[in-house]
């Protein structure tokens, strides 16, 4: 009996431990799709915005662009998939949480947080970035709805 029930508490950490070490992948290329998106904020002239992002075990790359027409800003960061806070571009504190269905991004410091948590859309080419953003000039809670870019591989 004890065996048994040494066994089945063994079985029952190991899946636990399982499900939460692991997270969704999001790498991809990811264009905005407007249409789908909630912005209540967004900067005047903006067209669109492109997503990159790739994952490697815990090591987690996003480089983003906006478009304002023909001109872009773009923005890179990396940040560390283990839920401890770190320094992030110099000016931030931030930290990612990884769970089996979403990603959240958290960076903040003196009267600003945004807060960011990734997750599939309908499918695994729809990607939601669900954004809360506060600061002492702008406060914003913007949906961001994008679809993955899909690559063919020559055969």
């Amino acid at each position: 009996m004890r065996n048994k029930l040494f066994v089945t508490t063994i079985c029952v950490l190991l899946t636990l431990t399982t499900g939460f070490a692991q997270s969704i992948d999001i790498s991809g290329t990811w264009i905005l799709n407007l249409e789908k998106s909630q912005l209540e904020a967004k900067s005047e002239g903006f067209t669109g915005s492109k997503f990159i992002i790739s994952q490697k075990g815990e090591k987690f790359y996003l480089t983003r662009y906006h478009y304002y027409g023909e001109r872009s800003n773009k923005i890179s960061f990396k940040m560390k998939a283990d839920g401890k806070t770190r320094p992030v571009k110099l000016l931030f504190r931030g930290k990612l949480e990884p769970a089996p269905t979403t990603i959240k991004a958290s960076i903040w410091k003196n009267n600003f947080s945004n807060i960011v948590d990734y997750s599939f859309g309908s499918t695994q080419n729809e990607l939601i970035a669900d954004e809360v953003m506060k600061s002492k000039h702008d406060n914003h809670h913007n949906i961001w709805v994008f679809d993955k870019v899909i690559t063919e591989t020559v055969k």
